[in-house]
């Protein structure tokens, strides 16, 4: 049997086959498209997309099957369980808020909540009413009567909604729309409004939570990578992720919020793969001309190439495709595979344990894939288990290993010569056209 591995073909055989503060200009971002990073000697501008991309991330948050209902906004690698000085805390929160402000001036907030933790000292100032907006939730720690007063006199004053995040969730007052507490916390009662669990890990920590509950921690999202993992890794599982658990208008927002993957999106939209016929204007633009199917395609092969495409991930974007397209146009003449699109996400995802340096299972938790995908990568014997053996074999010229699987499956050699020549030629376009 075949697990996603790293039994990749060599390129041959492929072949063949507030003012200022943490260094951020705070007051340019409401006067232009660019802000410099670093004071006065900043070598070259920044584009505020740009400057938003290497800084800023969004956690996702999701309800109990899995769908992301809400996101975090953090700033990108930052450890907020580090004991920082006042004056480091300070420069994050002013490069976290001069994020928020530039996604607001893009008007890139509609949609979901978008969670951002706050000081107090943030609470008390004349600038947080001027980031106000429908869809930001406040996070407050550290809750004393003061603090609980002025969230009371916003209320009034504003449409601020207000998140408590407390080792407990708190019952003495109504004015928290929601509360995030650890999945460790007994509470003897919840509070009303949006309870928020965080790092939850296991299942056994979803029963004393009610199904109306969202949920942050590795048991949706999988481990975080290794530290000496590439930056972007985070990112891309996340694109393929919302790819696989989200609808189009998500995926829409999720590329408009991370505009480094817009580029490589498009070169991959406008490829064999993508289909495009005609030039968009956007990557927003491409995805609603390709429509839910195919968007979650390109946006599964984007994650996999990466941006800039180095010569390793070229190869697995390659044979990924090559083997989703084969797989894809056999299982519907196998009687045995009910679902054609669960054999073509079994090919496009069996390269990226390897490329991500991740197991199936991780794969699997962090994606959410299919379980009938699983257990295929997972080297399982299953109807398309033994087509992914079957792609491997094509891959290498094996040509009786080919025949016998081939008889297994009941689907004549020259379906699969025919269909392995066609995906061959379509994965050599997408991986001329990759950056």
């Amino acid at each position: 049997m075949i697990a996603a591995d790293r039994d990749i073909p060599k390129p041959a055989e492929m072949a063949s086959s507030s003012s200022k503060g943490g260094g951020v200009d705070t007051q340019a971002l409401s006067s232009g498209v660019v802000t410099h990073v670093g004071g006065e000697n900043a070598p070259s501008p920044v584009r505020e997309e740009d400057l938003r991309n290497r800084f800023l991330s969004f956690e996702p948050m999701f309800d109990n099957k899995g769908l992301v209902v809400a996101r975090e906004l953090v700033l990108r690698g930052q450890d907020t369980s580090s004991a920082h000085s006042e004056e480091l805390k300070r420069m994050n929160e002013d490069m976290l808020l001069t994020g928020l402000y530039s996604l607001s001036q893009d008007g890139l907030l509609s949609g979901q909540p978008l969670f951002v933790k706050i000081s107090h000292d943030v609470l008390f100032s004349d600038a947080l009413p001027q980031l106000a907006h429908p869809n930001i939730v406040w996070i407050l720690n550290d809750v004393d009567a003061r603090v609980a007063d002025q969230a009371r006199r916003l209320l009034a004053a504003s449409e601020m909604r207000f998140c408590l995040e407390a080792p407990e969730p708190d019952i003495s007052r109504n004015i928290w729309h929601f509360q995030r507490t650890p999945a460790s916390a007994k509470p003897e009662k919840l509070p009303g409004g949006q309870i928020i669990i965080q790092n939850i890990t296991r299942e056994f920590e979803f029963s004393r939570w009610p199904d109306s509950a969202w949920f942050m921690g590795e048991y949706f999202t999988g481990p975080r990578v290794e530290p000496n993992a590439k930056p972007d890794h985070d990112l891309r599982l996340e694109l393929a992720a919302v790819a696989m658990r989200q609808a189009l208008p998500s995926l829409i927002q999720f590329v408009r919020l991370n505009p480094s993957l817009e580029t490589q999106l498009m070169r991959i939209a406008h490829s064999m793969a993508g289909g495009l016929s005609t030039e968009a204007d956007s990557a927003a633009h491409a995805m609603i001309k390709m429509g839910g199917k195919r968007s979650r395609r390109v946006a599964i092969l984007t994650a996999l190439a990466g941006t800039p495409v180095t010569a390793d991930n070229r190869l697995y974007t390659q044979v990924a495709l090559s083997r989703a397209l084969l797989m894809g146009k056999l299982a519907g003449s196998i009687t045995d595979i009910s679902e054609p699109d669960e054999a073509f996400e079994t090919g496009l995802f069996s390269t990226f344990p390897a490329a991500f340096s991740v197991s199936v299972n991780q794969l699997y938790r962090r994606i959410g894939l299919p379980r009938q995908v699983y257990e295929s990568l997972a080297g399982q014997d299953t109807p398309i288990n033994r087509l992914l053996r079957l792609a491997h074999a094509c891959e290498h010229q094996n040509s009786e290993l080919m025949s016998k699987l081939s008889g297994e499956l009941g689907v004549s050699m020259d379906s699969v010569a025919a269909s392995h020549v066609e995906a061959a030629v379509t994965a050599e376009d997408i991986g001329s056209r990759l950056i």
